[in-house]
């Protein structure tokens, strides 16, 4: 029987003002999935590691929902062991469901002989991702997918576009000892917002698409600034004003949420301001013993094969 092993990338969601478009892929954390044809004609999830949460039950984990979509539409009844190693924890706002999704067509598809490219199999990984959301989205799926830094311009028909990223942009991440689930997250947002507020958005929008482009890592900075999701998210997360405040004080060009949170991103030119933001970040969260914090880059590669 053939078998895969590949490695698909965390994300950061939004990057701040981008919500539902914009997504970046990091080197920090990912999920590796071991993919094993077997002659039963079922999808069987035969161990899970790193996360005891999620589901074995190949009708609910998001990994076995996107890639029987798949199946369905090539018409396939082939069957498949899979060994989901978690490196991103669920409601850590670090693209965990993004990860699995994708990790799961991804692997599928190259035992298939490509079938379909990876742009094709994001509509696929969406429908796994919408296990752990309301409807298919895509900013952590296309990153995870494609790496780098994606704009989901259009998601009917879809079109996923890919933009340069500096090359020295480093990000400072942290994520305190809490859950967020994306569904609940999603439920405290309203469903407009005011013309005032719309307006800075956009132009927040635009200048971090921009900024990746041209190398302006102060311009990233300053548009990840978000005027939906961070005042109401941001709630949720413990000592997240102090934890911004000081890291902008440290040198950081930018702070927000990473996807639904808990996870922070801080915008940093260069490594040395990364390491100095996370001391500032270990200060602020030190009585939190179970918190995570990582100094990375984005993932230029996105989901691989790997030995």
């Amino acid at each position: 029987m053939r078998k895969v092993k590949v490695f698909a990338p965390g994300s950061i969601g939004n990057v701040g003002s981008g919500f539902d478009v914009f997504g970046l892929a990091i080197k920090a954390v990912g999920d590796i999935l071991e993919v094993k044809e077997n002659n039963t004609n079922e999808l069987k999830i035969i161990g899970i590691e790193g996360d005891n949460g999620i589901p074995t039950n190949p009708e609910k984990n998001i990994v076995t929902i996107g890639v029987k979509a798949m199946l369905v539409a090539l018409g396939s009844k082939q069957g498949y062991d899979f060994l989901i190693k978690k490196g991103v924890l669920a409601g850590s706002g670090l693209g965990s469901s993004g990860s699995s999704a994708t990790a799961g067509v991804f692997a599928v598809n190259e035992l298939l002989g490509r079938p379909y490219t990876r742009e094709e199999l994001l509509s696929f990984a969406a429908i796994g991702e919408m296990q752990a959301s309301f409807i298919p989205h895509y900013d952590n799926v296309a990153p995870s997918m494609l790496g780098g830094f994606t704009v989901v311009r259009s998601d009917d028909p879809l079109e996923i576009l890919k933009v340069d990223v500096p090359g020295n942009l480093y990000l400072a991440m942290v994520r305190p000892n809490v859950m967020i689930k994306t569904k609940e997250a999603k439920k405290m947002l309203g469903t407009t917002m005011s013309i005032s507020n719309a307006v800075h958005q956009f132009g927040n929008i635009a200048g971090l698409a921009i900024g990746m482009q041209t190398n302006d890592i102060p311009l990233i900075g300053r548009s990840v600034a978000d005027f939906l999701a961070e005042p109401v998210r941001s709630q949720l997360i413990p000592k997240y004003s102090v934890a911004k405040e000081r890291a902008l004080k440290a040198g950081a060009a930018g702070f927000n949420i990473s996807g639904s949170g808990p996870a922070m991103f801080a915008i940093c030119d260069g490594k040395a301001v990364a390491e100095n933001v996370i001391e500032v970040l270990k200060e602020v969260y030190k009585e939190d013993d179970k918190a995570n914090y990582y100094i990375t880059k984005p993932d230029l590669l996105g989901t691989r094969v790997i030995d």
